[in-house]
């Protein structure tokens, strides 16, 4: 209800409480705020936090190196 007011920071960190409040699983948290972007149509902010998910938990494969920088 918060984002669809237009309150994104605070139901963004209302979000992020619950994965200290409650044994979530990894990931869980911002499953939900994805989620909540998606439903609201804001694709742009889902995606931004899809690509902070991939980040804090390591979900991104590590770049290839170049030829320059193999060994």
């Amino acid at each position: 209800m918060l984002a669809g007011m237009g309150y994104h920071e605070a139901a963004e960190h209302s979000l992020l409480r619950l994965f200290y409040r409650y044994a979530m699983p990894d990931g869980t948290v911002y499953d939900l705020i994805v989620g909540t972007y998606q439903r609201l149509g804001d694709e742009e902010r889902a995606e931004a936090w899809a690509a902070k998910k991939n980040v804090m938990l390591c979900l991104d494969p590590p770049p290839t190196p170049t030829e320059e920088e193999q060994p």
